[in-house]
Order: C-alpha cells, then sequence, then structure tokens
C-alpha cells in the first residue's frame, strides 16, 4: 500500500507523460502494482485506503524508523522489537513478515544487497562509505606517534574528507568525525555504508542487527540509513578502502608529526588542492567538479542540542507536547504517525520522524493546557532575515536586487544566508560588509560564499582567519583566490 502524497505523485508523473517503469522506479513499487494504482482516481483510492487499512499500520511508523536506520535489520527482529515496546502486539508472523516485505517495497527500503552497484553510484546524493585507518608518525624528536582516522567519501562525486585523533575511535568521537564530514560536504547522502564496526554495531546475528545506542541515536537525529557491508566482503565499499591507502600513502609518509591540530589542518588543505581538486582516474573528472552536482542533492543536517521529543499523531491531526495540543496540517500528516519535536529557543519545529521532512513550525504555547490551531505562518518567519538583512545595509543602493537575487540563487537557504551575512557585520564592519554586497551585485552572485570570499580577497587572508570560522575560510578560501585572479591580484 502507498500512501495518499506518493499516489499523487503517481498520478502527477504519468499526467507529465513519464513512462510507468520509471514512475515505478522513483516511488518505489513494482511495475504491476503502479498499473493497479494508476487505474484509480483520488476518490476511489480515498475508499480503498480506507477500507484496507490493516492491523498492522498503526505500527507502520516505528517499522519504517527501524528499516530507515538500518536497512538490513531481519522482520524477525523488528517484530521483537515491537512486541517489547508495545506488549499488546498481536499478530501472526507470516502476516508480519508479509506486511514488513510490502512496506520494505513502497518505501524504497529494501535490503542493500538487492540494490545494483551501478545504482549507488550513478545517484548523486545516495551513498556515502565510511572507514577507519592508523598509521604510524615521527615526531621532530624521532620518536614514534601512532595517529587513528576517519574516512568519508561520496559514492557519486568520490568527493572525500578526513579527520584525524590522537586516540583510537570510540562511539562518541566517530559520532563528532561525521558532524565535521557533514559540515565540510554541507550536508549528508540518504545511506551510509560501514563495516560490522564494534564502533557502531553492538551486536550482529543472522541479520539481527543492534547498533551501539549513542550512534542509533544520532542515525535518527540525522535521518540517514545505515548499511552493513557482509563480513569479509571489504570490496562492497572499496571507494572508502582506496581512500584510506591514498592517506596514507598521499598523505601521511613522510610527514613529521607536528600535533593533531595541525596535522587536520594540512589535511584541509590537501583535501582542497589535490584530493578533490585533481582527475579522478575512474570517472575522468575531479571530485568537485560532480561534487557540484551532488552538493544539490544533499540533506541538510541540523544537529544542535535541543529538546527533542518523539509523539504520534491523533485522530485530530494534533500532538500533545507538554500538556499543549498542537494542530499540524491535515495535508502532510495522518493518525498514528510518527512526528519528531525539537523545541529551540521558544519555537518548536516538527519534522516527520520516519523522512525528517519540516511539516510545521510554531511559537511554544505561553501556558500549558491549551489548544494550539494550525496557521501557516511560515512566510512571516522566513522574512525575518531578510527584514533584518534590510535593516543593517539600508545604505546599499540596491539592497532589494540584492535581496531578490539572492532568494532566486539561494531557494529556502536564502533567509539563513541573511541572518549570516548580518552575523559578518559583528566581526567586519559594517561598511566592510556593504562593500562586499555591492561587488555581488555587480558581477551577479548574490550569496553568502560570495560575500565571504571577497571579504577574504578584499581585506586578506589573515584578517579572515581571525574574523570567520575555519570552515567559512575553507569554502570561500578557492573563490577568493578566482575574484584575485579576476582583478589582477593575488590573495594576501
Amino acid at each position: 500500500m502507498i500512501s495518499k502524497e506518493q499516489f499523487l505523485e503517481l498520478k502527477h508523473l504519468k499526467a507529465l507523460g513519464v513512462p510507468t517503469t520509471r514512475i515505478a522506479q522513483k516511488i518505489g513499487i513494482s511495475v504491476p502494482n503502479a498499473n493497479k494504482w494508476l487505474r484509480l482516481d483520488e476518490e476511489a483510492f480515498d475508499n480503498y485506503i480506507k477500507a484496507n487499512t490493516p492491523y498492522l499500520d498503526q505500527y507502520r511508523a516505528f517499522i519504517l524508523n527501524i528499516l530507515k536506520i538500518c536497512p538490513q535489520t531481519q522482520a524477525t527482529n523488528i517484530m521483537y522489537r515491537i512486541k517489547d515496546q508495545f506488549p499488546d502486539f498481536n499478530c501472526k508472523k507470516t502476516t508480519f513478515f508479509q506486511y514488513v516485505k510490502d512496506l520494505r517495497e513502497q518505501t524504497g527500503y529494501v535490503k542493500p544487497e538487492n540494490r545494483l552497484t551501478s545504482f549507488r553510484e550513478e545517484t548523486p546524493g545516495y551513498e556515502a562509505q565510511v572507514d577507519f585507518g592508523q598509521f604510524k608518525m615521527k615526531d621532530m624528536y624521532d620518536n614514534i606517534v601512532r595517529v587513528y582516522f576517519f574516512c568519508m567519501v561520496l559514492s557519486y562525486s568520490r568527493m572525500r574528507f578526513v579527520y584525524f585523533s590522537r586516540d583510537p575511535f570510540k562511539t562518541k568521537t566517530a559520532v563528532e568525525a561525521h558532524k565535521y564530514a557533514f559540515r565540510y560536504f554541507g550536508g549528508r547522502t540518504q545511506t551510509i555504508l560501514y563495516d560490522q564496526d564494534r564502533v557502531f554495531v553492538a551486536s550482529e546475528e543472522y541479520g539481527n542487527i543492534i547498533l551501539v545506542r549513542e550512534f542509533e541515536e544520532f542515525v535518527k537525529k540525522a535521518g540517514f540509513s545505515v548499511v552493513l557491508c557482509h563480513k569479509r566482503d571489504p570490496q562492497t565499499k572499496g571507494k572508502v578502502e582506496s581512500f584510506v591507502r591514498y592517506v596514507k600513502e598521499g598523505f601521511l609518509e613522510g610527514r613529521i608529526y607536528a600535533g593533531i591540530d595541525s596535522l587536520n589542518s594540512a589535511a584541509l588543505e590537501w583535501l582542497d588542492r589535490e584530493c578533490n581538486g585533481t582527475t579522478h582516474e575512474r570517472t575522468r573528472k575531479a571530485p568537485r567538479e560532480l561534487f557540484r552536482e551532488e552538493s544539490k542533492h544533499l540533506a541538510k543536517v541540523e544537529l544542535y542540542d535541543n529538546t527533542i521529543e518523539i509523539r504520534s499523531v491523533s485522530d485530530k491531526n494534533a500532538v500533545i507536547y507538554e500538556w499543549s495540543k498542537y494542530e499540524l496540517p491535515h495535508s502532510r500528516v495522518r493518525q498514528f504517525d510518527q512526528i519528531r519535536i525539537e523545541e529551540n529557543e521558544g519555537m518548536l519545529m516538527f519534522y516527520k520522524a520516519e523522512t525528517g521532512e519540516l511539516i510545521h513550525k510554531c511559537k511554544k504555547a505561553a501556558e500549558e493546557g491549551g489548544d494550539i490551531p494550525y496557521k501557516d505562518d511560515a512566510p512571516e518567519m522566513e522574512t525575518v532575515g531578510e527584514n533584518l538583512f534590510r535593516r543593517i545595509f539600508d545604505d546599499v543602493k540596491d539592497v532589494e536586487e540584492f535581496i531578490s537575487r539572492c532568494r532566486e540563487q539561494n531557494g529556502r537557504y536564502a533567509n539563513g544566508q541573511f541572518n549570516k551575512i548580518v552575523s559578518l557585520a559583528k566581526s567586519y564592519s559594517v561598511d566592510q560588509v556593504e562593500t562586499a554586497v555591492e561587488y555581488c551585485l555587480r558581477v551577479g552572485i548574490c550569496s553568502l560564499n560570495e560575500v565571504e570570499a571577497y571579504l577574504l580577497y578584499r581585506y586578506g587572508l589573515a584578517i579572515g582567519k581571525r574574523k570567520m570560522t575555519q570552515n567559512a575560510v575553507y569554502h570561500a578560501k578557492r573563490r577568493a583566490e578566482e575574484i584575485a585572479e579576476e582583478q589582477n591580484g593575488r590573495l594576501e
């Protein structure tokens, strides 16, 4: 069975003339099933769903959450976890197994062995691979120092990231390394491929995989799926295996150890200069070139330490949070859906737990026990950063033109960029940032990165490193060098 959203998307694609085979692939169902649903109109579909909603649908969100985290999990293990969580659960094994099988087909959470390598490689933003390595170095006093490192490679673009640690990686430090990687790439892929390492996996027996609790919580929060390689089959993640060797031979070999921070700083420069900037022998293109396309398909990750709660949608399309009932948009949720609620500075964000999709945001109720009706206040909220930007940089002649172009070029990320540009005026002067904004208008590129790059070019790299974050400097440096060349100068 498919969701209402999937049905509407299916009908829309068919109206556009997309072949049924392509539609089935996109929706994640078989061609016969696609044809079955296409024969129904919207009213008939609604009646069918109403008449055929099975008992197990109340556990759908719980099952999907497990499959989302680790698609390899066996139906037997899922059933055991439901019984632990819901003592009243009562269902025959055969019925449950068929339901899980159908759910996998509907949602695309098939077992990894059924996914073709070509699909993983040809789909931007679908997969990343992770592995660890270690290496013995010499310091300036000729002492032997062992360093440990975390590697992540995006399967489509071959864009690579490495992070070093003085100590062996534990679950906590591995999670932190993921955060650094997501920050470096600007987002995360749908799935990440791992070895069955004890850092991530608490136990595994015949497909009944139990992740380390701290890692599982991180995966839930970040919203990606875990795929584990079969034991004694390292070729499954050959891209990252090759990168581990490359780090050892191309970066660490012959290097003098001068501290872990110095090593990580040098690694970032190496990644930018050589690793991601030179032609890959397989793709015949530099990873950064392919990354321009893949970056558009990466999901943004907000890893704030906010209050997080999971709630089920009631029959009134509402969820209870701290004794207040919050109504959600009727078109986006249905009864029993699992909703993740995040609280930050008096605002509540409501996400679909299974997909990570933001469906509503509103102010937290001033008093407990009230009913908060749904109202679409997103447009008003989206103007906050824009209005602040307009107020701070009101001396810019064509400030409205910058705002318009920034929204056009950056879509839903524009508001966040306005806020970031405003924050730059706290480090640089307002006049200096205004100069950068005016430059952006002249070249027609109105974005945070272009503003940061111009500031680096105009006021120097040394000043930029004091006033901007390391990550901002790293991503803006290359563009700053290009601006310097365009201006017949060089980056100081």
